[in-house]
């Protein structure tokens, strides 16, 4: 029964594949060491057949012959959780290092596409699908969106943005000062922007930031360069109807079909001038005592005129009256009598007429209309008459509409959906902008007030039908740019919208009324709570008193909260910390590894060491794989990741004064291989090192020289997590040292001696070479007065004029001495001033190597570099030479 590990939830080839039967897949793990149920949230996926097998199953399940298991690692969200390449099944001994020892037949996992780094991030954006960048030390970050940002007029001369962004997992410290729109500090700002932090788990249900409000992109700046859909009403067809025949009846008028329809560009509220002639019989009244009089007999309703009012005629009578007398019934049925400047009406023969007569201040607003029938309301100074009687019963082809240019309406604009097809709403936003102000202008100079009228209308796109209509009037007295948003709420629905403007826009120089639709957006259902992150709110007053190029570029110098590591080798509590130890930790942590999982020995001894140094690791992770994580945290103290003992172990290249391991053709199953790297013409002559610098958060670079550089051709290095000049020099000319003193490279093959050591062990390399050290085998040691006298399997060769050292192999491996030698009685023998036990030689075990030569070349100082297991007796070395002037800058300061 094979079970297949796999990197990761994608397609791939798996990395492992084991044989077993018979055992629960618990016991499995534990065979493997795995203590799965230590993990509040398992770091692995398990397949039986293609099935998942719940956790709760995994004690149960006994794994047959014919099972198929796929265990994948699960990426639970965090930037070291996507790719979890490490991962205890893997083969202890094909895995024995896992810095820069790769075992030959090892699998590389998929790769992925590269992304721009949030580190180098100037701009605040939605990581949509991508995982949560991670925040180590002290850096800035532009926190990712987690609503879209809502920009709203929140008085007509003040436009605000406002969001809810993620900080990133777990807790921060923040300096206020550090709190910035891009160079600036949001307190210098004062009112005009504010922010607020909220920890991980905090209820943000009270918080208006937190609603997630969807912008439609098709409403608001358009190609042409304006800040929004222009609202007109341009008259290319006459507003003024031109049917030839119109039915009139109470407060409705109709236009028969066949003759035409009302003016497109009418709606609700229109105001319109009507003039109905109708035919009046003209009677002459009076003689003898009375003074003849004109009366006019017909209907009267839709004046309704009493004694003393003034009505307008015009036709076959033209001017003002005043009603003298008159005599009508319920329905305007009658006859009246006129004065013309005081003088009764008396000039007109008796017979028929056609008059129009209206009232002078009398206008009509319609309050529904469709394409062929229009319903009035009679108005006098903008207010509805009450009681008005409407029109009488009439056909008219002579009667005339003139339409108030200021009440009829533009073209409705297209019909835009306010959310995505798949969501519903409540709630609606709606953005008016007038970027020329709203005034008239007197003659002056002087501004009065001016207003812009439009009309919004909606419905559910999935029901269609009638729409819902609101009007807005919006009144101002300014020349500067004001904007005005509008909230709307409606039935749970997916909303279309459009909007018209009613007036048309007035010509005049003298006037500012232009208005342009700015925006549309709904509000969505949102999460009011984030367990994981802390989260932080921002809101920035916009328009004229911040570039709208800065909006988006809020930022926040925070510093990690984790437990740090105290003296005594334990973990104290959260706080603002830089520290690298605390770091790596939290990213082992972070898969499901325990502090056991870690060479805590080897961590607490580089913690000294760094904090004595103020190294420490300032970075923003984006996605990537616990071993890069930690190797780049580690990289910022110049140490390097290993496996030892399925422990994650920190190695740092230093100055080195012990040896571990040594090798020599005793413990050489082949003859040590050197090899020089001599320099060449297009070899670099220096090192170029780009940081980040935490003063200016920018990338820099800084030139690592040693005398004699003429710097044609530069080493280009970039340093992650490192923020100050002298540190980013100080690694650079590490680098710099070693493209010029490690020039050597070794190569051996051993037995199983080489799993003594690791990466970057410190060990002495033997050959035998003539002029250099010999290694023997130690046959008897015997006192010499206070000295040890050794009795060895080789000849000795003593060069005059030299001190000479001889140094033994102790039984667990390690390198004792050298010590001081001089020669003994015969060429076999030395005389050596031995400070520690001395060598034992018994059958029960394999002599002592004794390795001898002169104090400056007695053997050759190295770094193991790679280790390749064959099979599970045998390795392959590759190491470097070691020259203590690789160092010499480590505690220097760069150039000014």
């Amino acid at each position: 029964m094979p079970i297949r590990v796999y990197p990761s939830l994608l397609p791939g080839e798996p990395i492992e594949v084991h044989e077993t039967e018979g055992l629960s897949l618990a016991d499995w793990l534990t065979s493997k060491n795995l203590d799965f149920r230590a993990q509040a949230e398992q770091p692995i996926l398990v397949k039986v057949n293609g099935v998942e097998l719940p956790v709760a199953e995994w004690d149960t399940r006994v794994l047959g012959r014919a099972d198929e298991v796929e265990i994948r690692i699960v990426p639970h969200g965090g930037a070291f959780k996507a790719i979890g390449k490490i991962f205890k099944i893997l083969d202890p001994i094909l895995n024995w290092f896992l810095g820069s020892m790769t075992p030959k037949n090892s699998t590389p996992s998929q790769q992925q596409g590269e992304k721009l780094e949030t580190g180098q991030a100037t701009a605040n954006r939605a990581r949509l699908g991508e995982v949560v960048a991670e925040l180590a030390g002290r850096h800035r970050i532009f926190p990712a969106y987690l609503t879209p940002p809502r920009r709203f007029f929140a008085a007509p001369r003040e436009q605000w943005v406002e969001f809810l962004c993620c900080l990133g997992p777990g807790d921060y410290a923040v300096n206020p000062e550090d709190v910035k729109v891009g160079d600036t500090p949001f307190s210098s700002l004062g009112n005009d922007a504010a922010y607020a932090f909220f920890p991980p788990g905090a209820d943000l249900s009270g918080v208006p930031a937190h609603e997630h409000w969807y912008s439609v992109d098709e409403v608001g700046g358009t190609s042409s360069g304006t800040a929004g859909l222009d609202l007109s009403v341009e008259f290319t067809a006459n507003i003024d109807p031109t049917a030839g025949t119109y039915v009139f009846d109470d407060q409705t008028v109709t236009i028969p079909p066949g003759m035409g329809e009302w003016p497109e560009p009418w709606g609700n509220g229109t105001v319109l001038d009507i003039r109905l002639p109708l035919v009046y019989d003209v009677t002459v009244e009076g003689g003898g005592e009375d003074p003849p009089r004109n009366r006019f007999h017909g209907n009267f309703r839709e004046t309704a005129p009493t004694i003393g009012m003034t009505l307008r005629a015009s036709g076959g009578l033209s001017g003002n009256y005043v009603v003298f007398d008159r005599n009508l019934d319920s329905n305007g049925d009658g006859w009246l009598e006129l004065t013309f400047n005081d003088e009764v009406v008396d000039d007109l023969p008796s017979g028929q007429r056609t008059i129009t007569f209206w009232r002078p201040a009398r206008r009509y607003r319609v309050f529904s209309v469709t394409p062929q029938e229009i319903t009035i309301d009679a108005i006098t100074g903008g207010s509805i008459e009450t009681g008005w009687a409407g029109f009488p019963a009439v056909t008219s082809t002579t009667a005339t509409f003139q339409a108030d240019k200021d009440t009829v309406f533009g073209e409705w604009t297209s019909l835009f959906r306010a959310c995505p097809s798949n969501e519903r709403t409540d709630t609606i936003e709606i953005d008016f902008f007038l970027p020329a102000g709203l005034a008239y202008v007197e003659d002056d100079g002087d501004l009065s007030n001016r207003s812009v009228q439009v009309e919004i209308r909606y419905r559910d796109a999935t029901v269609g039908g009638a729409f819902s209509s609101v009007t807005k009037i919006y009144t101002a007295n300014t020349l500067d740019q004001i904007g005005y948003t509008e909230r709307l709420s409606v039935p749970l629905m997916l909303p279309e919208v459009q909007i018209r403007r009613v007036g048309a826009q007035d010509a005049s120089t003298q006037v500012q009324d232009k208005i342009q639709w700015y925006g549309l957006r709904s509000r969505l259902p949102t999460r009011t709570s984030y367990p994981n992150w802390t989260t932080m709110v921002a809101r920035v007053k916009s328009g004229g008193r911040l570039g709208a190029q800065s909006e988006n570029q809020v930022n926040v110098v925070a510093t990690r909260v984790l437990p740090v590591l105290g003296a005594d080798g334990q973990w104290l509590a959260p706080q603002p910390t830089r520290d690298i130890s605390a770091f790596v930790r939290y990213i082992a942590h972070s898969i499901g590894y325990t502090d056991s999982d870690l060479e805590m020995s080897e961590l607490l001894r580089l913690h000294n060491v760094w904090a004595a140094r103020g190294e420490t690791v300032d970075y923003v992770y984006d996605e990537t794989t616990v071993k890069e994580a930690i190797n780049l945290a580690l990289g910022a103290g110049m140490a390097e990741m290993t496996i030892r003992d399925g422990q994650i172990m920190p190695v740092r290249d230093d100055v080195r004064t012990q040896f571990e391991q040594p090798y020599s053709p005793q413990n050489m199953t082949g003859p040590l291989r050197r090899n020089f790297r001599s320099r060449r013409i297009d070899d670099a002559d220096g090192v170029e090192v780009e940081f980040t610098n935490a003063e200016t958060w920018k990338q820099e670079t800084v030139r690592c020289l040693l005398p004699g550089d003429a710097a044609f051709k530069l080493d280009k290095l970039t340093v992650k997590g490192v923020t100050d000049r002298t540190r980013a020099w100080r690694i650079g000319m590490r680098r710099r040292r070693a493209l010029r003193y490690r020039n050597w490279e070794y190569a051996f093959a051993t037995e199983m001696d080489a799993f003594n050591s690791r990466y970057l062990s410190y060990v002495p390399l033997i050959d035998g070479d003539p002029g250099y050290g010999v290694s023997a085998i130690l046959e008897h040691i015997e006192p010499s007065g206070d000295l040890a006298l050794m009795h060895l399997s080789e000849p000795l060769e003593w060069i005059a004029g030299q001190d000479h050292v001889v140094a033994f192999r102790r039984p667990d491996g390690s390198l004792a001495g050298p010590f001081d030698a001089t020669p003994g009685p015969d060429e076999y023998s030395v005389l050596a001033d031995i400070t520690e036990a001395w060598p034992v030689v018994t059958l029960k075990q394999e002599p002592p190597h004794v390795y001898f030569g002169t104090m400056e070349r007695w053997c050759f100082p190295a770094l193991i570099k790679n280790i390749n297991p064959r099979g599970l007796a045998a390795a392959d070395v590759e190491a470097e030479n070691y020259d203590v002037r690789v160092y010499a800058s480590d505690n220097a300061f760069p150039p000014t």
